[in-house]
């Protein structure tokens, strides 16, 4: 679903999904006032990958906006404060808002593109949000001060009762630190992997050379070509 807009828009708000009606956009109001506002609404629907990542990507490899804002598909908001966000972050050359969770990402498209966009390697979720967080204050961008209540934003994930469920994503949110620390050395590489428990020193050294292999043979997202002088 896309608002058809004749001129460029002043900003391209993203929602990732793989529902037909997300939460989220209850929110916001009708298409016709969108447009009015110079917004326009990009529900990416995930057709199939499984990677928040990537419907991020595909939704803003179409959005027209100078300032593109990134929102889950389970959040509520106020609109009208959401705008001065959109607003303050047009203003502020080089700065961004970013806040978890629910995921709200602020930035100017320019910025955007410039980095590669969301790290499709962290799927099918845990990571990408906080890896871009990283890889925009290291390209010298700004992270603008944001309180979600001063927004009314609020979460409403939809998780599982089965243990299973969460241990499967304990492991994979461990993982994927893990990688985000080994890409931006923000932790010793021998305090990650050593472990007393064996199996757990295991997968620990699996993690670490999973990572290696990733950043030799998977390019980061859609916007990113690799090639060998790239560690994408």
């Amino acid at each position: 679903m896309k608002v058809d807009m004749t001129s460029r828009p002043r900003y391209s708000i993203i929602i990732p999904t793989i529902s037909d009606e997300p939460l989220t956009i209850k929110s916001f109001p009708p298409p016709e006032e969108l447009a009015r506002l110079g917004i326009e609404l990009i529900v990416s629907k995930d057709r199939g990958w499984r990677n928040p990542s990537r419907t991020r990507n595909v939704g803003a490899s179409v959005s027209r906006g100078e300032i593109l804002c990134f929102l889950d598909d389970d959040a509520s908001l106020n609109f009208e404060k959401l705008l001065h966000v959109l607003d303050v972050v047009r203003e502020n050359k080089k700065g961004f808002v970013w806040y978890i969770p629910p995921h709200l990402l602020v930035l100017h498209s320019e910025d955007f593109f410039k980095i590669g966009g969301y790290d499709e390697r962290f799927k099918p979720l845990k990571g990408e949000d906080i890896e871009i967080r990283l890889k925009l204050i290291r390209e010298g961008l700004k992270e603008l001060p944001f309180e979600p209540a001063n927004l009314n934003l609020h979460h409403h994930e939809r998780t599982s009762h089965d243990p299973r469920y969460f241990h499967y994503h304990y492991l994979l949110n461990q993982k994927h630190l893990t990688w985000i620390h080994i890409e931006y050395k923000t932790y010793p590489l021998i305090k990650l992997i050593v472990r007393k428990n064996p199996l757990e020193l295991l997968r620990r050294i699996k993690w670490v050379l999973e990572w290696l292999l990733y950043r030799r043979y998977q390019k980061r997202s859609i916007f990113c070509v690799k090639n060998k002088d790239s560690s994408f």
